[in-house]
């Protein structure tokens, strides 16, 4: 069943208690993601594919490894983890004012996501 790691990637179950969690995570793929294609890899979509594409492969052989049956939240943690490595120094600020290092943004969100959704997967 050759479809299920790209399925696995695209389905978000979404319902009363997880609406609002993947709205929350539909805007960080496409915030860090455009800023990604317009920032460090400005004129080259085909190193922008070929991250996506590597950090996907990683992400399925990792998903086998730990039975993880959804795997769109790594996918945007891995993108939002690149932007934030490049992006070190950068100060961001979070919901209701918290400003802090770009390098911890992705900690910010994974304990974000565990504390709206109830897991961090």
């Amino acid at each position: 069943q050759i479809w299920r790691p790209i399925t696995a990637t695209f389905f978000f179950p979404v319902g009363p208690g997880t609406g609002f969690l993947y709205l929350v995570n539909l805007y960080f793929l496409y915030q860090y993601s455009s800023r990604l294609e317009t920032g460090a890899f400005d004129g080259r979509p085909a190193d922008y594919m070929f991250m996506l594409l590597f950090n996907w492969i990683c992400i399925v052989i990792t998903g086998l490894a730990m039975d993880m049956q959804l795997l769109m939240i790594p996918l945007i943690m891995s993108v939002l983890y690149v932007w934030a490595q490049l992006n070190r120094d950068m100060i961001v600020s979070f919901w209701f004012g918290t400003r802090f290092k770009a390098c911890y943004l992705p900690w910010v969100i994974l304990g974000f996501n565990y504390i709206i959704g109830g897991s961090y997967v």
